[in-house]
């Protein structure tokens, strides 16, 4: 079997475990540190949540260029399974923490030592045609949408049976399978460099990316883009619970904690449904027409459908309205790697997704944090879950336009991407 396509069968199955475990908690992380900690205070409630859901993405954001500069050094293969690895040991511990602070603490250290995306893609990534790459990584964000959408569902399933403190175990233990599918099936040649020098390559590395006006710009875009997709995140789950569950929903199950629990699966589960769907299909039209093209009419597109969302009177439509974005953001992640990948050198690939990757993690953290903000009113009044769609949307809108200037700047210089 040809290498690319061996790496890719053994990456697809770990992103798709590892999705699938951290989906199972994420979507309910907000409920389980209402309930873990007694928490009433809706706006203590919003900060708290905000900050233990962004901080690992906010740390991963920060270090995990150090990681994808060693995986360029030492192999892409190590550095997937010791993220892997980490995600698996943090995770199991964290339904011990006695207090939101000692949880916010462990999020961190997850986030430190975890991106595992970066270094799966780029070993998937690495003996394919450049020509092929937004298809290739747009299959494999599948995979990843594959265990986005079953998650929730397995997640409140497990909750119910065994409790929300189980969700991190599972999470623990299919995390830990993808790192063990990893070693047996992933094949790699790393090339070892002197560990003395690794500091002074990776700041050579970085500033050779970074000098590139257009990626530079490009990750910049991609951090709007992302803070925008990821301000209401966390909040999704209390917004739904303000919404109230569907009638049949609630008909069906034994308790509304369950159906509760189910309508807020659906809604995370509505983004990995339009993935599976879409994704594929985003990377047939950047591989055509170019991905900061596509990437301007997603982000202009997605700012006119999260304005509406923030009118939504029922849950009904506001499912409605999240599917319709959902078919937008399916393209986000795979437009985005396959711009960077079409600018950089071959010998800088995983730090370049990793850089990326950061970006986005960025939004993923700082999203929440900001939609914090803009959803807590003032002394006295309730927290606001409407007000950041707005923010959001001129977020995405920004982001777009901003692309399709990159473009015009990139035409007008003879390089476009």
């Amino acid at each position: 079997m040809h290498p690319g396509r061996h790496n890719f069968h053994a990456v697809w199955p770990s992103l798709f475990a590892t999705s699938m475990g951290l989906m199972a908690f994420l979507p309910v992380l907000a409920l389980y540190v209402q309930e873990r900690f007694a928490i009433d205070d809706p706006a203590e409630l919003a900060v708290w949540a905000g900050t233990i859901y962004g901080v690992a993405p906010l740390c991963a954001a920060v270090v995990g260029p150090l990681w994808g500069g060693l995986g360029d050094r030492i192999g892409k293969k190590p550095m997937a399974i010791r993220a892997n690895l980490a995600i698996a040991a943090t995770t199991a511990l964290m339904p011990l923490a006695s207090t939101p602070l000692v949880l916010l603490a462990m999020r961190a250290v997850q986030g430190v030592l975890a991106g595992y995306v970066a270094p799966a893609m780029a070993l998937a990534a690495e003996e394919a045609p450049r020509g092929e790459h937004g298809v290739l990584i747009a299959r494999l964000q599948v995979a990843m949408a594959g265990g986005s959408f079953l998650g929730p569902f397995v997640g409140a399933v497990a909750s119910h049976l065994a409790g929300r403190a189980a969700l991190f175990w599972l999470t623990s233990a299919l995390s830990a399978g993808a790192a063990l599918w990893l070693h047996w099936r992933a094949r790699e040649v790393p090339v070892v460099h002197e560990p003395s020098a690794f500091l002074r390559a990776f700041v050579h590395a970085s500033r050779e990316l970074l000098g590139n006006r257009v990626f530079a710009w490009l990750l910049v875009l991609v951090l709007a883009l992302r803070l925008g997709q990821n301000m209401l995140e966390p909040f999704v789950v209390l917004f739904v619970r303000d919404l109230g569950p569907q009638p049949w929903l609630l008909a069906l199950c034994p308790t509304t904690d369950l159906a509760l629990d189910l309508a807020a699966g659906t809604a995370f589960a509505v983004l990995a449904v339009a993935q599976l769907a879409f994704t594929t299909r985003w990377g047939r039209l950047a591989d055509r027409f170019g991905p900061l093209r596509c990437l301007g009419a997603l982000g202009l597109v997605l700012s006119v459908v999260l304005a509406a969302t923030a009118a939504v009177a029922t849950l009904d439509q506001f499912l409605l309205l999240r599917s319709l974005a959902a078919c937008v953001m399916a393209g986000s992640m795979a437009l985005a790697y396959a711009a960077a990948s079409k600018r950089v050198d071959d010998r800088h690939r995983t730090l370049a997704f990793s850089l990326v990757q950061s970006c986005m993690q960025l939004g993923f953290a700082l999203g929440p944090m900001l939609g914090a903000v803009c959803a807590i009113g003032g002394p006295g009044e309730p927290a606001n879950y409407r007000r950041p769609f707005l923010v959001a949307a001129a977020l995405c809108a920004l982001a777009g336009a901003g692309m399709l200037w990159l473009r015009r700047l990139t035409t007008r210089r003879g390089a476009a991407l």
